[in-house]
């Protein structure tokens, strides 16, 4: 009779342990997750930070011309490689998010940007950052959305795509 209460407690300090162990591999991969989505808002603040100085700013010559743009588009380049990932993590609002991420670009590169003739564009800087902010508050709202327990079986492994 020892045997078999030693053996029935051995077994649910196993599966204890088990169980334990499988919702800490859930909690890791909703902070992965989570870090992911922080990285991306922090790459869309460069990119604003960027396009607002290229648009604000009057070049003295050629190269610090060439020099702002290449920023603008060094951080665009950083925030594309995450746009399928975000767009997954975006859930229902994912056609919100590509919209919006077009539309920062856009306003970016758009108009004289890259051209000789280009003059300092208030507006357009404006326009800017109400483009990444906009990008950011849903970025912040899906995050939330990760931590759901209906949105895990969907979202986990997000980004391996």
């Amino acid at each position: 009779m020892l045997t078999t209460d030693w053996g029935d407690k051995l077994i649910f300090l196993v599966i204890g342990a088990v169980v334990a162990w499988l919702l800490q591999q859930i909690r890791v991969a909703w902070a992965e997750d989570i870090a992911v989505v922080n990285e991306h808002i922090k790459d869309i603040e460069k990119l604003s930070e960027a396009g607002q100085n290229y648009w604000l700013k009057h070049p003295a010559d050629k190269n610090e011309d060439q020099a702002l743009a290449a920023r603008v588009r060094a951080a665009h380049a950083a925030t594309t490689l995450l746009y399928p990932a975000m767009a997954k993590a975006c859930g229902k609002r994912k056609d919100e998010y590509e919209r919006l991420s077009i539309e920062l670009f856009t306003e970016a590169t758009g108009g004289n940007f890259e051209s000789g003739g280009r003059t300092l564009d208030p507006s357009r800087a404006i326009a800017i950052h109400d483009h990444a902010v906009k990008l950011i508050h849903l970025l912040r709202i899906s995050r939330r959305g990760l931590l759901s327990l209906r949105r895990l079986g969907k979202l986990h492994g997000f980004y391996d795509q």
